[in-house]
């Protein structure tokens, strides 16, 4: 008996993958990362529909192009608590268009987001249409919705290592998050699969499956650099597989852990803009 015992054990650990820590474990350390107490960013952001043509993604189309300004700060005991704002810069004629989110640590308490339509001089509150569905529209006419935008919160989903896998030459874990109950209810997505560089806690990719269960986008993490002893992808790609179109968000300056005025993320930012543009060339200075 304890022969047939030893023979069924053996075969139960030879035929699944066993892994010496948890899932939450993983992405716990992914949460943990020091990615700076604040950041202060130009970003290029490029949206265009694409074809496949022997074998690759190409333009359909003329790209469209914003330029903007991304600031963000840390608050809280652990720093997961962030605020952070939008502003475009380009094309002049969205000039001052703004986004401002705060994201919240606290289980259950759900991101606060405000756009300002600087043509129409008014500051739009982002909810959804109610506490059962998630938010709907699109970050700047990209391929992000404002579900993409918010801050990843740990307590929201579980977590389930499906194997490990080289992407990019990397070993990767490869890591499936489920909503639980309260977010699968207002979230756009069912489940997200992650590809995760073992070695320095990076999610290098994801895929993002609708809430009919079909894959509806994957994003890319690319060209990773080290800038003040911190690992900061350069390069986000988000491509919409169900309606074929791509946004590129490229960071062309970027400094971290620089000091950043509590008033300026706050919606005087939105609305003021000799507020605005005073302080927007303080924090331009000091990006590279």
């Amino acid at each position: 008996m304890k022969k047939i015992l030893l023979i069924c054990i053996s075969i139960i650990m030879c035929g699944s993958p066993v892994f010496a820590q948890s899932a939450l474990d993983i992405m716990r350390r992914v949460d943990d990362r020091d990615d700076g107490n604040s950041l202060i960013s130009r970003i290029r952001m490029t949206s265009y529909r694409y074809a496949v043509r022997d074998g690759k993604s190409v333009p359909a189309e003329n790209p469209r192009v914003k330029v903007m300004d991304f600031i963000r700060k840390d608050y809280g005991p652990k720093e997961k608590d962030h605020k952070s704002i939008t502003i475009l810069l380009e094309p002049g004629r969205e000039r001052g268009i703004s986004f401002l989110q705060y994201d919240y640590e606290e289980v259950g308490r759900d991101t606060d987001q405000w756009m300002y339509l600087s043509a129409l001089g008014k500051v739009k509150r982002i909810v959804s249409g109610n506490e059962n569905e998630p938010k709907t529209g699109s970050f700047f006419g990209s391929e992000f919705n404002y579900e993409d935008m918010e801050s990843y919160n740990l307590a929201d989903y579980t977590y389930t290592i499906l194997g490990d896998e080289i992407y990019r030459k990397k070993t990767c874990w490869v890591i499936e998050a489920t909503p639980v109950t309260r977010k699968a209810v207002t979230s756009n997505y069912s489940r997200a699969i992650m590809w995760i560089d073992k070695e320095r806690d990076l999610i290098l990719k994801s895929d993002l499956f609708n809430r009919n269960g079909r894959k509806e986008k994957q994003i890319l993490y690319g060209k990773i650099e080290t800038i003040e002893g911190i690992l900061v992808p350069r390069k986000v790609i988000v491509t919409n597989l169900l309606n074929q179109r791509r946004t590129v968000m490229a960071y062309e300056t970027i400094a971290l852990n620089r000091p950043v005025e509590e008033m300026f993320l706050t919606r005087r930012t939105l609305t003021d803009k000799g507020f605005r543009e005073r302080k927007l060339k303080e924090y331009q200075n000091v990006s590279r």
